[in-house]
């Protein structure tokens, strides 16, 4: 427990720093390791809380970052909060055995995670799942807002990372089906394929089954949405003599 005491003191301490706007890109990249230090003492590493995962034995810290002075001569100044994430990685720290563990090694924007699930399946009560993003969709050479976010999911451990919603598509909500291992969710797909997610974009419901092993499916694939919208048409759209 005196562990568990000095890491919510050290995040409380950490966490009292006020927060900057925005986040620089370093324009030179052959620095030297003097130099990265030089850059690195400019920002503050916030663990912002603790997240217990069912019991004191597992911990979740998330991590984010914030520009303590304003950049340095190294720094571009045309980067600014949007591209900054709520959370840019996790620790998975095992409290009786002291191991850490990052949730991944490739750039990714975390907007927000959820675990200690109650009354679902087997699986999704020893899971963490996840709103991030990965990919530069807009290959616009940045991970900002701008890019779709997925559902992902790991393990309690921070282990076997997946993606459960489409790549190219961005997720809206979702939800656990009562008692079961099956996620219903709803993403925002580019119809028009103009890297763009807005409203002149489809809305798309899935269904995910865990305790499968199964890729998501559409709950209204495009034949049956097209049979409901021509359905639409003919009873409210066309002239009826008899009303």
């Amino acid at each position: 427990m005196k562990s568990i005491s000095i890491i919510i003191l050290m995040l409380t301490l950490l966490s009292c720093n006020k927060r900057q706007d925005r986040i620089q890109i370093i324009e030179d990249k052959n620095l030297n390791q003097k130099q990265i230090d030089s850059i690195l003492d400019e920002y503050h590493f916030e663990y912002s809380r603790v997240v217990f995962i069912d019991s004191l034995e597992k911990v979740i810290l998330p991590i984010s970052t914030q520009n303590a002075s304003g950049g340095s001569r190294y720094t571009s100044k045309s980067y600014y909060a949007d591209s900054y994430p709520n959370y840019w990685n996790l620790i998975f720290y095992d409290v009786k055995t002291g191991k850490t563990k990052l949730l991944t090694k490739k750039k990714t924007r975390i907007s927000d995670f959820t675990t200690n699930f109650k009354n679902v399946g087997p699986i999704l009560k020893k899971s963490v799942l996840y709103r991030a993003g990965d990919t530069d969709y807009n290959l616009d050479k940045k991970l900002t807002y701008l890019d779709p976010e997925q559902l992902f999911i790991s393990d309690i451990d921070g282990n076997k990372l997946l993606r459960l919603s489409p790549v190219d598509e961005n997720l809206i909500e979702y939800e656990i089906v009562p008692n079961t291992d099956k996620i219903i969710f709803r993403t925002l797909r580019d119809s028009n394929r103009d890297k763009k997610f807005d409203e002149k974009d489809d809305k798309v419901w899935y269904l995910i089954d865990l305790s499968t092993a199964s890729k998501a499916i559409e709950i209204l694939n495009q034949e049956k949405r097209k049979e409901i919208e021509n359905l639409y048409f003919k009873q409210w759209l066309v002239k009826n003599d008899k009303q």
